[in-house]
């Protein structure tokens, strides 16, 4: 199978394409980097084009993608594309169902924070309704030569799917050769006492929660894998914060990390919906976030 890059002139489209690259070296599967152009003709409005509308718009893709050529690293096979559509997200599905491709990898806008994931107007439509697993790269998102995935992280907030999101992310992990885990978060207001009953209290509510995590972690992927549920289970590691990000950044992270989370228990079969919950762990996460699509109906 192939990656497709959505690929720009701008920090994003390096970002996705540091990150595809990653993901190919890790996997050996080739890119398709793309640089999508928006025509009336793509929109089935003919007669608004002519050739000199449509000279300088592809002369231009292709001078986006000649920096493109010039940075894929020499590992990594690719192949590059400037191609018309009515809208850069329809030119992303189209490329992407044409090569079969087993993802879209797309950066952050360059309005949000560097190192963290910021959605723009394309991102933002993909991830509600791709039909194929999407890949985010933090904004300024530079993992260095020859690097590759070390560690998939199963992101767990008990969706009833997260037997089917839990086995993508552990053949992802077996593929390349990467450990996994499980992350969930909890996200609390402040301590107002500290030594008190009421810390202790609070300790309690915790400890009791992540224990019904691990055996919902048991429960609903050992319906689908028991061992894969079990290991789950044991390797959960908790988040704690007076925010979303603070609650993710209290996990430890490292270079080849790879958060890989399900969508909305609302998204329509073989589709991504961001979810509320999913969409605050994805623009606090340091790391890139794969999102996963429902399960096709029956799966």
């Amino acid at each position: 199978m192939t990656i497709v890059v959505a690929y720009t002139a701008q920090d994003s489209g390096t970002s996705a394409l540091e990150l595809a690259s990653v993901l190919s070296r890790s996997t050996g599967e080739p890119l398709a980097v793309a640089v999508v152009v928006t025509t009336p003709h793509a929109a089935g409005v003919p007669e608004l084009i002519d050739g000199d509308y449509l000279g300088p718009l592809t002369a231009w893709g292709e001078s986006v993608l000649d920096k493109a050529r010039a940075d894929v690293p020499g590992d990594v096979a690719a192949t590059f594309e400037v191609r018309q559509a009515s809208s850069i997200p329809r030119g992303l599905l189209e490329l992407a169902a044409d090569v079969h491709a087993s993802a879209i990898v797309l950066g952050s806008s360059t309005k949000g924070p560097l190192g963290r994931i910021s959605l723009g107007s394309v991102t933002d439509r993909l991830v509600h309704s791709a039909p194929l697993p999407v890949l985010l790269a933090p904004r300024g998102y530079r993992p260095g030569p020859a690097s590759h995935l070390r560690r998939v992280n199963l992101g767990y907030g008990g969706s009833a799917d997260v037997g089917h999101v839990a086995v993508v992310a552990a053949r992802l992990a077996e593929r390349v050769g990467a450990d996994v885990r499980a992350v969930t978060f909890a996200v609390r207001p402040p301590r107002r006492f500290y030594g008190g009953v009421e810390e202790s209290a609070d300790e309690l509510v915790v400890d009791s929660w992540v224990a019904r995590a691990k055996e919902s972690l048991r429960t609903k992927v050992g319906r689908t894998d028991p061992a894969l549920g079990e290991r789950l289970a044991r390797s959960l590691v908790v988040g704690e914060g007076v925010s979303w990000g603070k609650a993710i950044s209290d996990v430890h992270w490292s270079s080849g990390d790879l958060l890989v989370i399900g969508p909305s228990s609302s998204a329509p079969a073989a589709r991504l919906f961001l979810g509320s919950r999913a969409s605050k762990i994805v623009r606090s996460a340091p790391v890139p976030v794969l999102m996963v699509p429902a399960p096709p109906r029956g799966g």
